[in-house]
Order: structure tokens, then sequence, then C-alpha cells
């Protein structure tokens, strides 16, 4: 009887060994400064696994169609302080390691409202005071500030070529803040941004769906989605929207092709006049939303 029930508590010990082991924590390794390795995230439905979490694809840039991009430029750096001039190529703006570049339009881009990248957010330190500025430089505003309890005070203004852009007051991520992308079902939206760029799920001060993008070396950006019928991006003020593949692009373009993915143009080189040379492609996105993969070989993370 002794030796049963030895060998019951020894199976017993085994068994929770095995238990402790099989639910360790995965061993994480960086890639180009980006966790590769997280430890899964698990997701039962009907009590079905259904997938590890996708690595992380750090955010890189937006960017706008506008009939001149030196004034542009020009009125952003003014208006939407915060960030600093970089000599890659004329006229871009860096807001943390988030480029904000321009395209010249050769027509007259359409609003960025009721597209599938509706919007993007900076945040100031004093929202009162920042309009106050902004209604004194001539700036449109669309929708006065106000106060939304529980999340923070925001306005709406427009740049002078169609932009639409909120302002926040949230000293948590000051600067370029969000992107508020647009569709008929959000849920798809951040289902499809999760799986194929990575990211984490979270609630904006608890209240808001949102996918959050933090990587080493890289600024934090918040994507945001709102419920409503959608046109595709290219062509209006905000043309497209961009993440940095930290590896080879060919590779990562092949990857979201096996998920699916459309790619609208192949990988190609472009040189820069003041920079190393990347590589970029296009992917279609949600609801039209058009999406740019570049690569920057010659940079370190958050350059």
């Amino acid at each position: 009887m002794r030796n049963l029930r030895r060998a019951s508590i020894l199976a017993g010990l085994v068994l929770g060994l095995v238990s402790l082991h099989a639910g360790a924590p995965a061993t994480r390794t960086l890639r180009g400064g980006v966790e590769t390795g997280a430890p899964a995230t698990r997701t039962l439905r009907g009590g079905v696994e259904t997938g590890a979490q996708t690595p992380t694809i750090p955010y890189d840039h937006i960017h706008l169609n506008v009939p001149d991009p030196a004034v542009a430029s020009a009125w952003y750096e003014k208006n939407m302080t915060g960030g600093r001039r970089i000599t890659e190529a004329p006229d871009r703006i860096m807001y943390g390691s988030t480029r904000l570049m321009f395209l010249r339009s050769k027509a007259e881009a359409q609003p960025s409202a009721g597209t599938a990248i509706d919007h993007i957010g900076f945040s100031v330190a004093d929202l009162d005071a920042k309009m106050t500025e902004l209604e004194a430089a001539g700036v449109k505003i669309t929708t006065p500030a106000r106060d939304v309890p529980g999340l923070f005070k925001l306005a709406f203004v427009e740049d002078p070529w169609g932009t639409r852009i909120e302002v926040v007051q949230d000293a948590e991520l000051l600067g370029l803040h969000h992107i508020h992308m647009r569709g008929p079902n959000p849920e798809e939206v951040i289902t499809w941004l999760l799986d194929k760029f990575g990211g984490k799920r979270q609630q904006l001060k608890g209240r808001i769906d949102a996918v959050r993008y933090d990587a080493d070396g890289f600024s934090s950006m918040w994507i945001l989605v709102q419920k409503g019928e959608a046109v595709p991006s290219i062509g209006h003020a905000i043309d497209h929207i961009g993440w940095r593949s930290v590896t080879p692009l060919a590779d990562t373009i092949n990857e979201l092709k096996a998920k699916g993915v459309v790619a609208t143009s192949e990988p190609r080189p472009l040189t820069l006049p003041n920079g190393p040379p990347i590589n970029f492609a296009y992917v279609a996105g949600p609801n039209g939303a058009r999406i740019e993969l570049v690569e920057r070989p010659g940079l370190k993370p958050g350059q």
C-alpha cells in the first residue's frame, strides 16, 4: 500500500512539472530590433486554438497628396508642432520615428473624410491653447474643442488640401498620435491588421478598440477604426499609410501573399537624394486602404 501511495505521489509530481513546462512562455528573440518570438497569444473559439500572434511590423509613415510639397510641409511644421525636418529627401517631417511625406498631385485631391483612411491625429499638451493658436493662424476648424469624459479633450481641423486632422489632449503620447481608418465592419479591419502586421490589441483609454504598434527604437502609433462605408484612399488627401519591413522586403511581401494579401506593386528600389536607398512595395488593405511596405536597409530602427 505504501509503495502504491509513493507511486501515485511521484506520478502527480511528474504531471505537474510537465504541465508547468508546457505553459512556459516562448523564448523571445529580436530580429532587426523587433521582437519576433513573443509568446503566442492563443484564442479559443469553441474550445479550438485559432493561432499565434503575428510578429509586429513597426509603423513607418503617412503619405499625403498635395499640389505643392514645400508649402504643405511648411504648413505642418508651423501648425502641427513636434516634428523635425529630415534631409533624406525634400519636404519630409519626422514625428518621433514616423515620417510625414508629401506626394505632388497633378489633380486636386479629394478630401480624406469618408475614405478607408479617414483622418490622422495629433496630440498636444494643452488643446485649448492649441486651438486658439490654430484659429489665429486661419486654420479651418471643423469641430470645436470638447471634453469627452473618460477619454480626453478633442477637436477636428482640416488642412488646406483636404486632410482631416483630429487634435487631442493625451499626455501619454504627444505628437503624431493615431490614424483613424474606416469600414463597415471595424472588427474585420482590426483582425486584418493584427494578422498581417501584428501589433497589440488594446483599448485606448479603456474605451476605444484599437491596435497599437510598438517596437524597439520606434515611436508608438495607435490605429483606430470607425464604422461606416468607405471609398478607396488612393487619390485622396491621405493617399496611403506605411509599415516598415525589418527583414528583406521580398520576404515580407511573400509572407503577406501567403496570407491572401494582394500586392498591387512588387518590391522595387528607390534612390533617395540624400539618404540610403530603400525598397518599397504596395499592398491592398481593408476597404480600399492603400498600404506601402518599405525596407530601409541603411538605417537603424527608428531612423
